[in-house]
């Protein structure tokens, strides 16, 4: 896979003569377009399906959809100035943004405050705003295998510097997350990890005997110390678990999917998020997207999903340098990674670890730090040779 990057980085070395410099450059507008309809779509659909539970616990229905549009006005004017920022800035600061992250990721373990089971939220001094730090490591351990991987790119190759330093990078942010009981973090900052790893043009079977045996000795010792997620296995595994507690979430979130039908009962008529799907605006909210829309809207979602991810990898693919490629690579995977991942949980083909869907689960945080990564991609394709939309 280097090798088809170092072909294509040529390749765009040689139009270089013949395109205009990147500077004054457009944005690719098929990936903008695609970034506002998902986002537009997705702020629909909180309106509608987090109105009852608002109304409940604030008594305000439109509680939810209020606070996500001041967080979405935030995440565009970030996405803008990010994305008039040159790439080789985002190289530079790479290791210095990775290196914040793994403190952070420090800090909340110590001063951080739970949800739930799970230490890791950290709040802002001064506001009463938080928000989570291994949300930044997923865009952190992008920038520094990026960054590491070009560097390295042109020097000796074999196991220390394709896999064993790579590694240390990506299993010590791993372990942190992992730290604060941040199961489905850990799992997506590792696949994420991999993934640029892997395109990065490593040998694919040393890779997978080392990352394998630690990935499962890291799983094998989280299990068996953290009753919680192994009694998730336990429900998902066992089909007589108590659908009442156990499977409450996943099987009220099966009955909004099957009541949608192929046309849907239409949008915000949804009967599943009046208290059936524990807040539905969260990590549940595809199966009411699915519920007021249908078969026909899942199906229209899935393959806006896939346009944005097949846009961003296009742009990867004829990105200038190595470090671009490897940029855009990473922040589209972890858009494949993390709703296709998020669709199998709420569908119930793999348990349930609290995914949230991009574009569309409640976060003021988490929205911002996504649109962040989507002004970065957009800065990306200023340099890409693809026919612009």
């Amino acid at each position: 896979m280097r090798k088809i990057l170092f072909a294509t980085t040529c390749e765009a070395k040689e139009e270089i003569l013949k395109v205009p410099s990147s500077e004054g450059r457009k944005v690719d507008r098929v990936l903008l377009y695609l970034i506002l309809i998902l986002l537009g779509l997705g702020t629909l659909m909180i309106s509608s399906a987090s109105y009852p539970y608002a109304s409940i616990h604030y008594g305000d229905g439109a509680y939810y959809i209020k606070r996500q549009l001041v967080f979405l006005a935030i995440g565009i004017l970030v996405m803008v100035f990010l994305s008039k920022l040159p790439v080789e800035l985002y190289k530079k600061i790479s290791p210095i943004f990775y290196t914040i992250c793994a403190l952070l990721l420090v800090i909340v373990l110590f001063g951080g405050f739970s949800e739930g089971v799970a230490k890791r939220w950290l709040g802002i001094p001064g506001t009463p705003l938080s928000f989570q730090p291994s949300e930044l490591m997923k865009l952190g351990i992008i920038l520094i295998l990026a960054w590491y991987i070009d560097r390295q790119s042109n020097g000796k190759q074999g196991i220390l510097t394709e896999i064993v330093l790579p590694g240390l990078l990506l299993f010590g942010a791993c372990g942190l997350v992992l730290l604060e009981k941040h199961l489905s973090g850990t799992i997506i900052i590792a696949l994420i990890g991999i993934s640029i790893i892997f395109i990065g043009g490593v040998n694919v079977k040393k890779m997978s005997l080392i990352y394998g045996l630690i990935g499962l000795l890291g799983g094998i010792v989280f299990l068996l110390t953290n009753s919680y997620a192994m009694k998730r296995i336990e429900s998902f595994l066992n089909p007589n678990a108590d659908v009442l507690s156990d499977k409450w979430q996943t099987t009220q979130g099966l009955y909004a999917i099957g009541s949608g039908g192929f046309f849907g009962l239409g949008l915000f008529e949804s009967r599943q998020k009046y208290s059936y799907v524990s807040e539905p605006q969260n990590d549940f909210i595809f199966t009411i997207w699915c519920e007021e829309l249908g078969f026909l809207g899942a199906i229209l979602l899935i393959v806006l999903f896939l346009l944005l991810i097949w846009r961003g990898y296009n742009i990867g693919l004829k990105s200038d340098d190595l470090f671009s490629s490897l940029l855009a690579f990473g922040i589209t995977s972890q858009i494949a990674i993390q709703s296709f991942l998020n669709m199998l949980v709420v569908t119930d083909l793999i348990p349930n670890t609290g995914i949230s869907l991009p574009f569309f689960s409640y976060g003021g945080s988490s929205l911002v730090i996504l649109l962040a990564e989507m002004g970065i991609l957009l800065s990306v394709s200023r340099n890409s040779r693809l026919k612009r939309g």
